[in-house]
């Protein structure tokens, strides 16, 4: 005999959108069961990978060249300069 769990919230997606909704969910719905489904054998897979400032950069300094400051791999990865017009040919 199987026995069934019930839900409140269910997340489809074991990624970091998926565990920022059921968190925000919890936090905000008075949720109280939640369940995050994700097809693959391990949840957060890519987050895992994607270590060192390599994905999704947010902060709350709004100020490009500040923020570059804090950025483990330097401004030239974030920092777009357009080309003068003696490079443009």
């Amino acid at each position: 005999m199987s026995s069934v769990t019930e839900y409140d919230f269910v997340v489809i997606g074991g990624g970091a959108a998926g565990f920022f909704a059921a968190i925000a969910c919890a936090e905000n719905n008075s949720v109280k069961r939640v369940a995050i489904l994700e097809r693959t054998s391990t949840v957060l897979g890519k987050v895992k990978i994607s270590g060192g400032g390599r994905c999704n950069v947010t902060h709350a300094c709004f100020d490009p060249r500040e923020f570059v400051k804090k950025y483990p791999r330097g401004s030239n990865c974030l920092l777009y300069t357009s080309p003068s017009p003696r490079d443009r040919g």
